[in-house]
Parts: C-alpha cells; sequence; structure tokens
C-alpha cells in the first residue's frame, strides 16, 4: 500500500504550517501575537444577552446584513462595498481565488506577513518578492509598478502599518502604485488604528484597490477571527460568491455587532492606550541599549542583534513570550514585541533587565 504522503497534491508536500512561538509554560505572558491586553468592556453584556437569545441550532443571516450596517458606519463606504470574512486570513484566500490562475504572480514586500504566501501558493499562485529598502523599510513603488506590467502578475500586497516592520507607506504612494499599476491593489490595514489614516476613500477612485480589514485588533477580538474586504460592487459580489456560505459563526459575528455598537469608545481609550505605551516601551528598550524601529503599529521590531535568540529563550522560560524573527531574511538580529498594558510591560523590562546573559567573547 502507498504510504499517505504519495496522495498529498504537489502544493501540499511543499506547505508548510504557519509558525507560532512555542510556549514553554501556562499562564505566559504573550508578547508575540500583537493582540489587545483587554477584551471588549461589555463582554459580560453580550454573553447575558446571548444567554437570553441564542439560536444557535439554526443557520442565521448568510448576508450579515446588520454587521455591515455597523461597518458602513465605521469604515463610511456603501454596504455593496463589504465582504464579511472569517478573519483576514480567509480574505486573503478569498482574494486568491478571485484573482490567480495556475501560474499567475502575485508581489509582495518582504519582510512582510507570511499569510500572503501561504495562501496565494496554495491557490497555484507564484510569489515575486519586491523587498523592502533599507533601515526605514521602505517601499520600491517604481519596482512594483514595472513588475505590475507583466501580464502574469496579478495582486500586489501592501501593508500599511507593515507587520513585522511597523512601518508605513504614504498614502500619497499607495495612489500612485493603485493608479499605474496594471493589477489589482491590496492594502492590508489590520493595524489601521494605531496609525491613523487609511486607504479607504481611494476605494471612490480606483476599481483597482481592495482594502483588507480585521477586528482581531482594534476591536480585541482576535478569538472570534471575524475580518472584512472592502471593494468596488462588481468585485464584492464576486468575493461573495467565493467565501463560504454562513463560514462565520452566529457568535463571532453576533460579537462583531456587539462590539461595533457597544464599545467604541472603549476602543478608543485602549488604542489611545497603545499608542501611550508604544511610546514608553521604545525608550525602556532603547535604554536597555536595543534599536527600536520607529513603529505606528501596536508592537515593536526591536533589533537585539547576537544575543537574541538566547534572550527570547531566557523571557520564555520565564513565561514570557517575544517573537523571534532573527532566523528571517531581512530581520537577523530582531524580535518582534506585542505592546501590551502598562504593567505587563513592566513586567517584561523588569524580566529583561534581571536576565543572566553570557558574556562577550573577547
Amino acid at each position: 500500500m502507498k504510504k499517505i504522503q504519495s496522495y498529498f497534491s504537489q502544493i501540499a508536500q511543499k506547505t508548510e504550517p504557519y509558525q507560532w512561538e512555542e510556549v514553554l509554560l501556562d499562564n505566559s505572558l504573550r508578547f508575540d501575537t500583537n493582540t489587545l491586553p483587554y477584551p471588549p468592556e461589555n463582554l459580560p453584556k453580550f454573553f447575558e444577552s446571548m444567554a437570553k437569545n441564542c439560536p444557535i441550532n439554526e443557520y442565521a443571516d448568510p448576508t450579515y446584513r446588520d454587521l455591515k450596517k455597523l461597518i458602513v458606519k465605521y469604515e463610511k463606504v456603501n454596504d455593496s462595498m463589504i465582504t464579511i470574512t472569517n478573519s483576514g486570513d480567509e480574505a486573503i484566500d478569498i482574494l486568491a481565488k478571485s484573482f490567480l490562475d495556475p501560474g499567475d504572480k502575485f508581489v509582495i514586500t518582504p519582510p512582510t506577513y507570511e499569510m500572503f504566501t501561504i495562501q496565494c501558493k496554495l491557490n497555484r499562485g507564484i510569489p515575486k518578492e519586491i523587498p523592502l529598502i533599507g533601515k526605514k523599510f521602505e517601499v520600491n513603488a517604481q519596482k512594483i509598478i514595472y513588475e505590475s506590467r507583466n501580464n502574469k502578475t496579478k495582486i500586489i500586497f501592501l501593508v500599511n502599518p507593515n507587520n513585522p516592520t511597523t512601518t508605513v507607506i504614504p498614502l500619497k504612494t499607495i495612489e500612485k502604485v493603485v493608479k499605474e499599476a496594471n493589477t489589482i491593489v491590496v492594502v492590508d490595514e489590520a493595524y489601521r488604528e494605531f496609525y491613523g489614516k487609511t486607504a479607504v476613500p481611494l476605494l471612490q477612485k480606483y476599481e483597482n484597490l481592495v482594502i483588507l480589514r480585521s477586528l482581531s485588533k482594534f476591536a480585541a477580538i482576535a478569538g472570534a477571527r471575524i475580518g472584512y474586504l472592502l471593494a468596488n460592487e462588481s468585485s464584492s459580489q464576486k468575493f461573495d460568491a467565493i467565501r463560504f456560505p454562513m463560514g462565520v459563526s452566529f457568535l463571532s459575528y453576533k460579537l462583531a455587532e456587539y462590539v461595533l455598537k457597544n464599545d467604541t469608545v472603549w476602543m478608543k481609550k485602549q488604542i489611545e492606550m497603545i499608542k501611550k505605551e508604544r511610546q514608553n516601551l521604545t525608550k525602556e528598550l532603547e535604554n536597555l541599549g536595543f534599536k527600536v524601529i520607529p513603529s505606528q503599529a501596536n508592537f515593536l521590531l526591536v533589533n537585539m542583534g547576537e544575543k537574541a535568540k538566547e534572550i527570547v529563550q531566557k523571557l520564555k522560560e520565564r513565561k514570557i513570550i517575544i517573537r523571534d524573527r532573527s532566523n528571517k531574511p531581512y530581520l537577523a538580529g530582531f524580535v518582534r514585541i506585542t505592546v501590551r498594558s502598562p504593567k505587563e510591560n513592566k513586567i517584561l523590562i523588569i524580566t529583561r533587565r534581571a536576565l543572566p546573559m553570557k558574556r562577550e567573547a573577547n
């Protein structure tokens, strides 16, 4: 009998799972996932409401009409421009299925979010890397536009702010790429609220623009897995045709509705707290002698040099998890650290100061 591996498709044989940091101990402080420190303020009231009316035995509204109405208000777009997805990652899969035929290319700007490559390769796309430039991790707009003229190039992925570099793309640069590119341009704005600027108004001018959004970060409901795409009506209709019908659970989209209806003031307060803590944590890490890339997200990219892996491991042993990026292309010596609550950030700094480190060789 054949071994099971022989039945896998060629792409499945080559695909590796997305890598998370290993958690050695329970109750670890997670500085590796870019999630927010506090869940929505009115979460207990949400569960009370679900206890009174939760038809979980039925399929609910497949159009997510009420959630779309709230997103219309939040994003200032028409409801015909919204596609609800099971996380931003499913949104990437929908984009790949919508625009890529086998052998088509997609442009990424490493270092960037790895799920673009994973999902697009699973959909038979071929990555074209146009790396970020220099110490400020800037996009090479002219090279991206040039690559878009290749008739096999179908999608350009831009991330603003970018994960993991924390850096941003000026909106005039985004518009230049969208205007001059001969492809679909996807702008991932998962971390937009920590930056404060958006390309959403450009949707009224350009049909080849798609905005990717997630409630995981700004709404503090990462575990609910709710994302959405913003695009012109024609594209949105196609996305709705491709997405799984009822692919988002009843509890998840009802929670998203509840948060957008009842917790927007609380959301803004937590975001402002994170921005303040971002400054404080940056200073503390710099005082420890590390180089921190100026951040417009809710996380920091920190150059810890040759000691990066040792520091990551020693913190892990003390129940503190940071994201080791030091073995990735373009990121030698770097780690990524989520900005959390004042108390949690203080624990991180105090623990780092107390770490026994190996002496440098003479």
